[in-house]
């Protein structure tokens, strides 16, 4: 988990607190049935930022799949198969001098 991600949980943590009640932030991480009940608790309330919040931590712990992910990957992997110029074998083309 990124630093980001851990930004996102405590936020969502102390709003979540003032909306729903106490949120254990290493359960909601490491136990689906708890936090899908959260989530649905959230979801269920009238704090539209709350929401917004739930969803990009959603995203960022990989609860909440996103269809940008797949033209990411293709993306990357034709930048990588294009990254590697053809050289000649036994041509140093790299170095101080030329």
């Amino acid at each position: 988990m990124d630093n980001q991600s851990f930004i996102t949980l405590s936020k969502f943590t102390v709003e979540a607190r003032k909306v729903i009640g106490t949120v254990n932030p290493a359960r909601l991480l490491k136990d689906a049935d708890y936090s899908e009940t959260i989530f649905e608790k959230v979801d269920a309330s009238d704090n539209a930022d709350l929401i917004l919040l739930s969803l990009q931590l959603r995203q960022q712990i990989g609860l909440l799949e996103s269809e940008t992910t797949e033209p990411k990957k293709v993306h990357e992997m034709a930048i990588e198969q294009t990254a590697t110029p053809s050289l000649p074998a036994g041509k140093y083309m790299f170095g101080a001098r030329g």
